[in-house]
C-alpha cells in the first residue's frame, strides 16, 4: 500500500510495508512486528517529482513479497540491507545507503540526504497543487504553458539564481507577467517548505514586490498572435464604420478573392457582435427558430481544442427576427444535427482561428494578401483592426449609429459595464441629439432626413463657391 501526501496519517494495515513521505524524503517503512528492534524506516532514493507515487507503489508491492518470502531477513533476525540495496538497484534507484550493523538500525533512518529539487520540479508540483482551482484553459495556457516556458528560459540563461531570474524575466516579459510568475514561485516554495519537501529559506519571497505593472516593454506586435480583448468596445477608433463593414463583406463574397468560405461566419460576427470563439462554438440546437432567438451557451478555445462556458458563465440570448438579415443568413446554411457546429471549415471541423486571422491580415508564406491590407490598398478601409473587432463594430454601430440603448446592447453582447462608464461622455453627447418625445424609429428616420439635407446644402455651397471663383 502506497501512502501519498494526500493521506496524512500514513497508516497501513498491520503487517504491511508502506512507501511514503516521511520527514524530508520518501522512505520504506516496515511493520513493527517484523523486527524486535522496533520499526525500520529506510530511504528509497525516490525523488519527489510528478509521478513518484507510481514508482513507490511498484516498490511497495515488491518489498511486501520479499518480506513475506523471508528474503529481507539475514537469517539472524536482522534486516537484510544487502538484499534491500539489490532491489533498489533493480528499480533504478540510487539511494546512497551506508552499510550498517544489525545493532544500529536507527542510523539507517537518517539516510540518504534529501535530493535537491530544481525550480522546474518545484513548479511542476505547484501546478499539480493548483490544477483543480484553475480553469483548464488557464492551467494549460498559462501555468503549464506561458509561465513554465518563461521559467525554463530564465533558468537556461542565468541558472537557478532568483535575483538573476527576476532581472532576466523583467527584461524579456511584461511586468504584469513577471509579477505573476514570481508570486507563484514564492507560493510554490512556501508550500514546499511547509511540507518539508525542501529545507531552508524561500529565496523567491518578496521578489514580486515593487514591480510596477504599469511599465510596459516596447514590443513589436505580431498580428499573427492577436489577443482577443473587450477593452474599449465603445471606442469608435477601434471599430470599422458600418460602410467599411459592408466593403469587407463585399470583398469576402467576391469569388475571385478565394475567401468566400469565411463570408457567413464573418457576416454573423458583424450582425451579432459575438466573440469569435462563441460564433465557432455555436451549434444548431442553439438556434430557436420558433422563439426567433439565438442562445450563446459556450466558447471554443482553438489552442486546446475544447469547448467551455462563455466568458461570464452565462447563457446569452440574442434576437433573430423572422425573415430578417440574420434569420436568412442562418437559413442559407444546410442544417445539421443538434450538436453540430453551424460554422465549419472546408473539411467539416470547427473553424481554426489561426487560419481565420491569416485570411484577415494576410500570410506571406502562402501568398495570401489578406482581406484588410487589400482593402486599405484600394482605399476602401482606413486602417487595420483585428477580426475580433467586428464585435466593436457592431456595438458602436448599434449605439452611435442606430441610437440603441447601451444597456440593451450590453445585454446582447455582455460587454463590460465599466467600458460603458468609460465612454459615458461619448454616449451623452450623442444622446443630446435625440428627441426623447419621439419613438426611436421615427427619430432615426428624421435624423437620416436631416443628414441628407445637410449633404445637399454642402454640395450646393460647393457649387456656389466654384461659380464665384470662375467669375472672379
Amino acid at each position: 500500500m502506497t501512502n501519498s501526501s494526500k493521506t496524512p496519517t500514513g497508516r497501513t494495515k498491520k503487517g504491511q510495508v508502506a512507501v511514503r513521505i516521511d520527514g524530508v524524503s520518501i522512505k520504506a517503512c516496515f511493520p513493527r512486528s517484523y523486527c524486535n528492534k522496533g520499526q525500520i524506516k529506510i530511504a528509497t532514493g525516490i525523488s519527489l517529482i510528478d509521478g513518484w507515487e507510481n514508482t513507490a507503489s511498484k516498490l511497495q508491492r515488491r518489498l511486501q513479497i520479499e518480506l513475506e518470502d523471508g528474503k529481507l531477513d539475514d537469517g539472524e533476525g536482522n534486516f537484510n540491507l544487502g538484499r534491500y540495496q539489490e532491489i533498489l538497484k533493480e528499480y533504478g534507484l540510487k539511494a546512497s545507503l551506508r552499510k550498517v550493523s544489525s545493532s544500529s538500525v536507527a542510523s539507517v533512518d537518517e539516510l540518504p540526504p534529501k535530493p535537491k529539487l530544481s525550480v522546474i520540479e518545484i513548479w511542476d508540483m505547484y501546478c499539480s497543487f493548483r490544477h483543480e482551482s484553475l480553469s483548464e484553459t488557464v492551467y494549460q495556457l498559462k501555468f503549464k504553458g506561458e509561465y513554465l516556458r518563461a521559467i525554463k528560459k530564465s533558468v537556461a540563461e542565468v541558472g537557478e539564481y532568483p535575483l538573476e531570474m527576476r532581472n532576466w524575466l523583467l527584461g524579456n516579459y511584461s511586468h504584469s507577467t513577471v509579477k505573476r510568475i514570481l508570486s507563484c514561485l514564492s507560493e510554490a516554495y512556501r508550500l514546499a517548505i511547509k511540507q518539508k519537501i525542501v529545507v531552508g529559506e524561500n529565496l523567491f519571497d518578496g521578489m514580486a514586490e515593487d514591480i510596477n505593472t504599469r511599465i510596459k516593454r516596447n514590443r513589436i506586435i505580431d498580428q499573427s498572435k492577436e489577443i482577443e480583448s473587450d477593452d474599449d468596445v465603445l471606442d469608435k477608433n477601434k471599430a470599422y464604420t458600418w460602410s467599411e463593414a459592408q466593403e469587407i463583406l463585399g470583398y469576402i463574397q467576391d469569388d475571385s478573392n478565394r475567401v468566400k468560405h469565411y463570408y457567413k461566419l464573418i457576416k454573423f460576427k458583424f450582425l451579432t457582435g459575438c466573440r469569435t470563439g462563441e460564433a465557432i462554438a455555436l451549434w444548431w440546437k442553439d438556434i430557436e427558430w420558433e422563439r426567433e432567438r439565438i442562445l450563446f451557451r459556450r466558447n471554443y478555445n482553438n489552442r486546446l481544442k475544447i469547448y467551455k462556458s462563455t466568458k461570464n458563465d452565462t447563457i446569452r440570448m440574442f434576437p433573430m427576427p423572422r425573415d430578417g438579415e440574420l434569420w436568412n443568413l442562418l437559413k442559407s446554411i444546410p442544417q445539421g444535427e443538434s450538436n453540430e457546429n453551424i460554422f465549419k471549415n472546408k473539411v467539416g471541423k470547427a473553424v481554426n482561428t489561426d487560419s481565420l486571422q491569416r485570411v484577415w491580415h494576410g500570410y506571406e508564406a502562402s501568398r495570401n494578401k489578406g482581406i484588410i491590407p487589400e482593402l486599405i490598398k484600394q482605399g476602401k478601409v482606413k486602417k487595420y483592426l483585428p477580426c475580433y473587432n467586428t464585435r466593436h463594430t457592431f456595438i458602436t454601430h448599434q449605439i452611435f449609429d442606430l441610437g440603441r440603448d447601451a444597456a440593451i446592447v450590453n445585454a446582447w453582447c455582455e460587454h463590460s459595464e465599466e467600458m460603458s462608464k468609460k465612454h459615458y461622455r461619448d454616449i451623452e453627447k450623442y444622446a443630446t441629439q435625440i428627441n426623447p418625445e419621439l419613438p426611436a424609429s421615427q427619430q432615426i428616420k428624421q435624423q437620416s432626413e436631416l443628414d441628407t439635407l445637410k449633404e445637399q446644402l454642402r454640395k450646393q455651397q460647393e457649387l456656389i463657391d466654384k461659380l464665384l471663383k470662375n467669375n472672379e
